[in-house]
This record gives structure tokens, C-alpha cells and sequence, in this order.
């Protein structure tokens, strides 16, 4: 009898590990105030942020989450783009753009002449990590 209960919780355990349930929480995630060039970093959406100590910003200029639409059936493959607008600001100069999450290559460039933004992670509690490079 012990030998089947033990069983049992092991199997539990596999599955709740293989689901994502030992999975870190969203809430441990750092935010920075200031974006290091080339360094996936998540930061606050609405607010300026500096890029790399200089008096250039990125401006995610809508709070936006992920949201995993529902499944409307077992056959139904359904695809999620999210498009977050922001604004990127060098040497004074505003730069808008609208990145795409999950879509191939229909994002609008904001056309500044100095960085490259890659948005690479978009969690359902609002954090929004981002990849800054240069061009």
C-alpha cells in the first residue's frame, strides 16, 4: 500500500513539473530603470527608461500583457500577435514604432538611427523584457 502511494505522489510530482507548475513566478522578475546595450532586461511599460547611461530613451507607450486567447476546438491552431507601439528617443529626436510579438516581419520600424529593438519575452502580468542593440 505505501509502495502505490508513493507511486502515485512521484507521478504527480513528474506531471506538475512537466506542466510548468514549478515554474518561477512573474512577480520575481527585475525591472531596471536603466536598458544595458545588448542585455535582455524587462522594464516598466509607460515610462522612459534609459538607454545605456545616455540621455537616450525607450518608451513603451501602451500597457500591454499576454493574453492566450482560448481554444475554440482540438483541431484549431491559433495564432497571437500582440502589438506593443513605443517610442525611442536619441539625441532629442522621437522615434515611434509598433513591434509585432509573435509575427514574421510586418513590425513598423521607428527609423532611429542608432538602436535595435527586439522585444523578447511579454508576461500576462504586464512585465516586458526587452533586447536593445546597436545598429
Amino acid at each position: 500500500m505505501k509502495k502505490k502511494i508513493l507511486l502515485i505522489l512521484s507521478v504527480i510530482i513528474v506531471i506538475l513539473t512537466v506542466t510548468g507548475c514549478s515554474k518561477k513566478d512573474d512577480s520575481d522578475l527585475k525591472l531596471v530603470s536603466n536598458i544595458e546595450i545588448g542585455k535582455k532586461q524587462y522594464i516598466e511599460q509607460l515610462k522612459p527608461i534609459t538607454i545605456n547611461n545616455t540621455e537616450d530613451t525607450l518608451t513603451i507607450t501602451s500597457k500591454v500583457k499576454w493574453d492566450v486567447p482560448a481554444e475554440s476546438g482540438e483541431d484549431t491552431t491559433v495564432s497571437n500577435t500582440i502589438a506593443i507601439p513605443y517610442t525611442i528617443k536619441v539625441n532629442g529626436e522621437e522615434y515611434r514604432g509598433i513591434y509585432q510579438l509573435d509575427a514574421a516581419e510586418i513590425s513598423t520600424p521607428d527609423n532611429n538611427p542608432k538602436y535595435d529593438l527586439e522585444i523578447t519575452n511579454l508576461t500576462s502580468n504586464y512585465e516586458i523584457e526587452v533586447l536593445i542593440r546597436e545598429k
